[in-house]
């Protein structure tokens, strides 16, 4: 600037480390403070990108970070709080350091070239009586002749020193011992490059010494200057004729002149002040040139000014001359009537909202507005991932099954098994949790009446009919599909292969496979070529069902730039689904109806409906009817007496009823006794294999408890 003044200072490489490495300033708009902010992303390097390399992982919002956080918050400290070297009046251009090994220490010496073509030579220490030492003033430029240094350089191998000047380069060398005679000129010079050698009595550098221990130096305050004078004027010279000229004009004046030698300023004093000439009967007067148009506005919106300008050189004053009256520049306001537009920022973020689960990691937003217009740069919404701990261990175990007989040998004895489901999973809710491992209990029940078990009665019957159960056949998985093609071209899309619960098919009241249907797999990650691009997606939506497999969806436009033609378009799709809820609903298939009567065909049914509560009915596996032949021997089911009408009208009984009601019972006594003739018959022709059973549904798996329901001790069973 305009003050001549200059200082030399000398930082750590920590230090500057420790500012960048700090805390940011940030101002969030153009109304808020300048706040300190901490660095979001400290791995961060500035530098080309690469795949391989500290920003391999960076996201748009990283590199929207690093734009917008330019200015640290704190300042690079210094080694001292003062300067090692300070000077008025004189402007450094250069530097450069070189350290030289003393008699105790390391020196680091300075060399400071100026804009005046003169070189510094001083110490950098933190003793504070060797500060604004300078230990020689080199001139390396004729007398009368200034010049800015361009360059200095120090070439170690040949020990010397190199300055850059318009016009040509100097080698001046660090060592120059030789140029002190005497041993009070060789300490007093407090050169650190050079000591005086008692044993060859003279001034030497430390490698060029004989003895170390005959070597001294004596680098403890500054040197003794020679005395600073100051330039001073001359007195005048006689007035005599001289010419000058204005243009095409030429004149004679008396000019007289006079010089700074009385005395000469020296070892850095001030030149002299005043005028050197003057010139007398041949002055003239200045005039304004005509003023310049106005300049641009300073301003494109607001309040703003324009200038113009004249000069005094129309002519201009010379020799005494008087100067212009009046001002050479004026100003005027401009764009009064045009103010600006508001600027348009982003608000503030808002708070985050309720994370969308309460464990297992959940994602919460937040929201900000763009003040002033809808052309802020960004999105308006910002995700962030939350309560990543675990969700806390639930576990269920459903109730024991009744007692069940299997393997019933024809004396009856048997075994009798009876089984429940053992679940447990880290869940945020606990009604998510879903059918686990099986745990199956046995016992053994023998002929001879020493144990009392619960199926006693029912295994008399079952022996007594002679029929076996049907085979319960549990489901299996058929092998996987192929895969099908993926669902987006690039940046990353998915794609499903299925299988099917067909190897085999639940059969009898057999268990459902147990698995997914579906699986999913990423496919195509890589980057689309693409002109146009996508708006930020809208947050997930919520799921389509609770249960069963529902699915989540969102959504994004091609705003940025909007398509104008075929190859401006964005690639991709505007709308993403996952699934979501994919755990079996509750229910299944609920118990079967009584068989129906004989048709003409000898064929009677019986059915059963899905009550599972969700809009894809395939989690019910296997047939809801079955058919089978007419059995005319089949157990009779005997109805509880609370599924009689009780609004049935009984009518009057007549004589008529009488006989019909005899009649009736002779021949169905007769039709008994001949039924229990063949019965026994049969009875004994019986084969001596084991009888096997299953119950042939589910229904003890909805008991409450480990009791059975009064009316359903016998249930239905089909016998084959």
């Amino acid at each position: 600037n305009s003050i001549a003044a200059s200082a030399v200072c000398a930082f750590n490489l920590s230090a500057i480390t420790q500012a960048f490495n700090g805390p940011f300033r940030y101002q969030e708009n153009p109304r808020s403070a300048w706040l300190p902010t901490l660095n979001p992303i400290p791995n961060f390097q500035c530098g080309t990108l690469s795949d391989d390399g500290p920003n391999e992982n960076l996201t748009e919002r990283v590199l929207q970070d690093a734009q917008r956080l330019f200015l640290m918050n704190d300042v690079v400290q210094p080694v001292t709080v003062d300067p090692y070297v300070t000077q008025d009046s004189i402007r450094f251009s250069k530097l450069v350091v070189d350290i030289v090994q003393g008699k105790d220490t390391l020196y680091h010496v300075m060399y400071i070239g100026t804009e005046y073509g003169t070189i510094l030579k001083a110490l950098s220490t933190t003793n504070r009586s060797l500060r604004n030492c300078y230990l020689e003033e080199m001139q390396i430029l004729p007398d009368g002749q200034r010049e800015a240094i361009k360059s200095l350089q120090i070439l170690h191998s040949d020990r010397s020193l190199f300055v850059g000047l318009n016009n040509g380069v100097l080698k001046i060398p660090l060592e120059r011992c030789s140029m002190y005679r005497t041993e009070g000129e060789c300490l007093g010079a407090r050169d650190p490059y050079c000591g005086w050698d008692n044993k060859q009595k003279r001034c030497t550098t430390i490698e060029d010494s004989s003895n170390m221990s005959l070597w001294t130096q004596n680098i403890t305050e500054c040197p003794v200057k020679n005395l600073t004078t100051n330039g001073r004027l001359g007195p005048w010279s006689p007035w005599q004729l001289c010419e000058h000229s204005d243009g095409d004009s030429t004149g004679s004046c008396m000019c007289r002149s006079r010089s700074c030698d009385s005395p000469r300023p020296r070892c850095g004093g001030r030149g002299c002040e005043g005028a050197r000439i003057e010139v007398a009967n041949c002055s003239r007067n200045g005039a304004w040139t005509p003023w310049s148009s106005w300049a641009p506005c300073s301003t494109s919106c607001g309040i703003g000014f324009q200038v113009r300008q004249r000069s005094c050189s129309n002519p201009a004053p010379r020799y005494g001359g008087r100067v212009c009256v009046g001002q050479s520049r004026e100003e005027r306001f401009c764009n009064e009537n045009s103010p600006c537009p508001l600027p348009i920022f982003w608000s503030s973020w808002g708070p985050w909202n309720k994370c969308s689960v309460n464990c297992g990691g959940g994602i919460h937003s937040r929201q900000r507005s763009c003040e002033n217009g809808n052309t802020c740069p960004g999105c308006a919404v910002e995700y962030k991932t939350c309560n990543p701990e675990s969700c806390p261990e639930v576990r269920r175990n459903t109730p024991w099954t009744p007692w069940m007989p299997v393997n019933i040998t024809q004396n009856g004895a048997r075994q009798e098994q009876r089984f429940r489901y053992t679940c447990r999973a880290q869940l945020s809710d606990p009604h998510e949790l879903q059918f686990g491992r099986k745990k199956t209990e046995s016992r053994f029940c023998p002929n001879d009446g020493s144990a009392v078990c619960d199926t006693d009665s029912l295994v008399d019957d079952l022996l007594k009919t002679g029929k076996t159960s049907a085979r319960i056949i549990n489901g299996g998985w058929s092998f996987w599909g192929a895969w099908s093609s993926c669902s987006r071209d690039c940046e990353l899309g998915f794609r499903i292969r299925k299988r099917t619960c067909t190897n085999p098919e639940p059969k009898n009241g057999g268990l459902p496979c147990v698995g997914s249907a579906m699986e999913y797999q990423d496919c195509n990650p890589h980057p689309c070529p693409v002109k146009g691009s996508w708006s930020c997606w809208t947050p997930w939506s919520h799921c389509s069902a609770t249960c069963g497999g529902g699915h989540y969806q969102r959504t994004r436009t091609c705003t940025n730039p909007a398509p104008s033609s075929g190859e401006d378009i964005c690639i991709g799709l505007h709308t993403e689904e996952a699934l979501c809820n994919t755990h079996p609903c509750e229910g299944g298939w609920s118990e079967w109806s009584e068989w129906s009567l004989c048709n003409e065909e000898g064929i009677q049914y019986r059915s059963r409906y899905c009550e599972v509560h969700s809009p894809d009915s395939s989690q019910c596996v296997g047939n809801s009817t079955q058919y089978q032949d007419c059995l005319y021997n089949e157990i009779p089911v005997i109805l509880p007496a609370s599924s009689i009408d009780e609004s049935t009208n009984c009518g009057g009984f007549s004589l008529i009823h009488l006989i019909a009601t005899g009649v009736s019972c002779f021949f169905g006594s007769s039709l008994l006794t001949f039924v229990i003739y063949v019965y026994c018959q049969r009875c004994q022709r019986q084969s001596q294999e084991s009888t096997v059973i299953h119950p042939t549904t589910p229904n003890h798996l909805h008991y409450k408890g480990n009791t059975t329901p009064k009316n359903e001790k016998y249930t239905p069973m089909e016998f084959k």
